[in-house]
């Protein structure tokens, strides 16, 4: 059919329909590996031809003209519909409700309107004429009647899908927002005009369905549906275990993800313009400091939120109740000007960790107390087995000498095995107070010094002082480590009770180049230790001190000279 056409100013609002249609469809196709982008794409096809009638009905100059290229509109109009619901369907639940099966059945009505419309001079069921009084007006027949009431079925459907869809994600709220207002309005505005209820025609002349397909494009666009990294940060941002907080420049919640809800034991919406410090109610103003990052820790009951009062986690401890611990993160967040903005605060729950790392510390701990009780053993069962020798030869001596009468002698000999029952009884002595002494399980390494270095003054009258740096307070050493250094530091004490006839031993500790540095100066007789170390007896004293800094890892230095006392220097690496 040949149909002279004339341009007309009224077309350009359907001339740019159709080419922003076209750009989707293509910008939908470049992205058909996300969810949603393939139908949408394909969606778009549908409502191009849709719009295009709509340009060739205002640029048609003969009313036959207009007429058909009216009822070509209409033969897209079932297919567009189904074709929408289609995308909403996958959009919602990509690869769950729009199979194959659906996608069948959803088929079936398209198809029937075509074959209606395309018969419709046999049976008139589909138009049953039309009228022109300035735009076309079509009549409606039944089975038109019946499709109108589809298309709308359909709008109803997918306004419940959108309605699951607001309150599963709300990631999609604001967009699905935006959709649902774009089919309420072009259903009503097509509805109104169906019924030749709205006269006159819509201010700019194309379909009303178009519409509600135009807004899905605001939503593409402003919140990015389709664009898969803001997509996929979201989403693992509100999957993410740890929770996230973001801070505005006045320390007020801003944002928060489903995990610090949960840590928080606060919904979002109670949760977004509270002062932080609400929230968390234990900081010190100094923990939220303007520093680029901070890290700290901090345990709070088990299934308690963290608006708590500050003895509420003593509390529980003392009854029992399991405590979780948690890391937290600052970092400072700045805008392309370098200007704070606003903080971000990362929780994580470290429980697990925390007891992981407490058990395999305590592992160490039985294993090196273990080890340690064992060598102890073999080391008093030598020296017992030394002094009950001797002691089996002087009585021996002794026997002979009385059965000669020699009562000098046998003073003599007494007045020795004297001397050694009582060097023997002060050695277990020392065995029985270093073998009371070992590091407490919070790892409190000097405070089980110094009580050992008080005992060890009070039972033998030497006046003992401990010294330790700053960097040492914390005591950054293994459980076995640990062991052997006191063990060490025990074995030196030893010497110089017996050797230096000392008044008075101090004990410094340093750190320096990642390693412990433990010094013991006495003020004794000193000895020449050059001699002392190729002596016979050297393995029962600095033998052992150095056998037990090799264990882990560390040295054992004597310094010493007659009249001059003796220093003794240990060094083992620190557990960073």
């Amino acid at each position: 059919m040949t149909c002279p056409y004339h341009f007309t100013p009224a077309i350009w609002p359907s001339v740019l329909t159709v080419l922003l249609l076209i750009a989707l469809a293509v910008y939908a196709w470049q992205r058909r590996s996300v969810p949603g982008a393939l139908v949408f794409a394909i969606v778009s096809l549908f409502f191009t031809p849709w719009a295009a009638g709509s340009v060739m009905e205002l640029a048609a100059v003969d009313v036959e003209c207009k007429i058909f290229w009216a009822r070509f509109q209409s033969v897209w109009q079932v297919p567009a519909a189904t074709a929408s619901t289609c995308f909403i369907l996958e959009y919602a639940w990509p690869g769950h409700w729009l199979t194959r099966r659906n996608l069948a059945l959803l088929s079936i009505p398209p198809l029937l309107g075509l074959g209606v419309a395309l018969t419709n001079d046999i049976h008139h069921l589909a138009w049953r004429g039309f009228v022109y009084d300035g735009t076309v007006i079509p009549l409606r027949g039944p089975v038109n009647w019946m499709f109108v009431a589809y298309a709308y079925g359909l709008g109803i459907l997918n306004l419940v899908v959108f309605a699951w869809l607001f309150l599963r994600s709300p990631q999609h709220r604001w967009p699905v927002v935006i959709m649902v207002t774009g089919q309420v309005v072009a259903r009503a505005l097509f509805l109104l005009e169906a019924t030749q209820a709205l006269q006159p025609n819509l201010p700019i002349d194309v379909p009303p369905i178009v519409y509600e397909y135009l807004v899905y494009a605001v939503a593409l666009f402003g919140f990015r549906i389709f664009d898969p990294i803001p997509l996929a940060r979201q989403t693992a941002i509100e999957q993410l275990h740890a929770g996230m907080l973001v801070l505005d420049p006045q320390g007020r919640v801003a944002s928060l993800n489903p995990a610090a809800e949960r840590i928080l034991g606060a919904p979002a919406s109670r949760a977004r313009g509270q002062p932080v410090r609400e929230l968390l109610p234990a900081y010190a103003d100094g923990q939220l400091a303007d520093t680029e990052e901070t890290e700290i820790e901090f345990s709070l009951p088990e299934g308690h939120p963290l608006e708590r009062t500050p003895g509420t986690l003593r509390e529980s401890v003392e009854a029992g109740q399991a405590v979780r611990h948690y890391t937290l993160a600052i970092s400072l967040l700045k805008d392309w000007r370098g200007l704070a903005v606003g903080r971000l605060l990362l929780l994580r729950d470290v429980t697990e960790q925390k007891r992981a790392q407490a058990q395999l510390v305590e592992q160490q701990r039985a294993l090196a107390m273990l080890h340690e009780r064992e060598r102890l053993g073999r080391e008093l069962h030598d020296n017992l087995g030394q002094v009950l020798g001797y002691v089996k030869i002087k009585m021996q001596t002794i026997r002979e000498a009385l059965a000669e009468e020699e009562k000098t002698e046998v003073d003599r000999h007494l007045t020795q095995l004297e001397a050694v029952v009582q060097e023997a009884h002060t050695d277990v002595r020392d065995y029985l107070l270093g073998l009371d002494t070992h590091p407490p399980a919070e790892t409190a390494f000097f405070s089980a010094l110094r009580d050992y270095l008080r005992r060890f003054g009070e039972a033998y009258l030497i006046e003992t002082d401990l010294r330790v740096s700053p960097e040492m307070t914390g005591c950054a050493l293994g459980p076995i480590a640990q062991v052997q250094l006191l063990r060490i530091i025990q074995e030196a004490l030893t010497n110089t009770r017996k050797h230096a006839a000392a008044r008075r031993v101090c004990v410094s500790a340093s750190a320096a180049n990642g390693r412990a540095r433990i010094v013991i100066q006495d003020d004794g007789h000193g000895f020449d230790a050059a001699q002392a170390a190729q002596g016979p007896g050297q393995h029962y004293g600095l033998g052992f001190m150095r056998e037990r800094a090799a264990e882990v890892g560390g040295s054992v230095e004597i310094d010493s000279a007659p009249s001059q006392g003796t220093r003794v220097t240990i060094e083992v690496p620190r557990k960073d």
